[in-house]
């Protein structure tokens, strides 16, 4: 299966190969003002949100993405994504993806663990990443193949990575310049521009938004419409990649989620954020 080399939850498989995308938490804008403040004071807002995505026009699957904060302080993202309609009949293949992370007190989002996996499938195409802050190594894994890479500060994985470009847009205003980001056994580097701005409809909403784009030296683009009015979150998303289906990603349900029980103190400070 082809995956995305970066950013945007779950994906499906096709004799094509194919994947599929996300960024963090829409919303409307009452709703984005009544969130608690400490999801504020880290740029982040627990939320869980169902997503429809597109191949070249055609609607051939759904993703749940829920972000939260445990009471130990230590933030949890998971994407499950499943194909719909005629397409499972083909296709029939789920998806799960779950990252670990932490915002210590140089405000800087270190990720901890990432794990994908294909429920029902061989364990040969699952993925998992451990980042290891005291030792500074990244340990690498999918299926049987293991690597190893030196920590650098602002390595993400792939969840990670789309939740630290919301988290930029929101304290410093401005996307990161680049993204380095490790996936199947390798590191991909994305250089990020701003664009144009565009209104958009989704079934949550109409929203004027700004667009953002990632590239690769290999010529692929992932584009993102972030709306001001929801938190700097993207309301639509979008993959192109040379002799492949474009694949687009909209926003189907939002909702809230409640903090945990316990939160520790909050060290961060709004736009207390380290550059790449």
């Amino acid at each position: 299966m082809a995956r995305s080399p970066f950013l945007l939850p779950g994906c499906f498989r096709s004799t094509r190969g194919l994947f599929f995308l996300l960024l963090l938490v829409p919303g409307i804008p009452a709703l984005a003002r009544s969130l608690p403040a400490p999801g504020l004071r880290s740029g982040l807002l627990p939320y869980e949100a169902t997503y429809s995505v597109y191949l070249d026009g055609f609607g051939v699957g759904h993703s749940r993405i829920t972000l939260q904060r445990e009471a130990s302080g230590i933030w949890r993202c998971h994407s499950f994504s499943h194909p719909n309609g005629l397409f499972s009949l083909f296709e029939n293949v789920r998806l799960e993806e779950t990252a670990l992370f932490r915002i210590p007190l140089n405000g800087r989002l270190e990720p901890l663990s990432y794990r994908l996996t294909e429920p029902g499938r061989s364990a040969r195409h699952d993925q998992e990443v451990r980042f290891d802050w005291s030792r500074r190594i990244v340990h690498a894994q999918v299926g049987s193949r293991q690597v190893t890479f030196p920590l650098h500060p602002g390595m993400l994985d792939r969840l990670t990575a789309q939740i630290a470009l919301s988290r930029d847009l929101v304290l410093r205003g401005r996307p990161p310049s680049s993204f380095l980001v490790v996936n199947h056994n390798h590191l991909h580097h994305y250089v990020v521009t701003q664009a144009g701005q565009r209104t958009w409809r989704t079934p949550a909403g109409i929203f004027q938004t700004v667009e953002y784009i990632a590239r690769t030296r290999k010529g692929t683009r992932l584009i993102f419409w972030c709306a001001r009015s929801v938190g700097e979150i993207p309301v639509v998303a979008r993959e192109i990649r040379p002799h492949h289906p474009t694949i687009t990603l909209r926003l189907l349900q939002f909702r809230a989620l409640p903090p945990p029980a316990r939160i520790p103190p909050s060290p961060q400070a709004l736009g207390k954020v380290t550059p790449f």
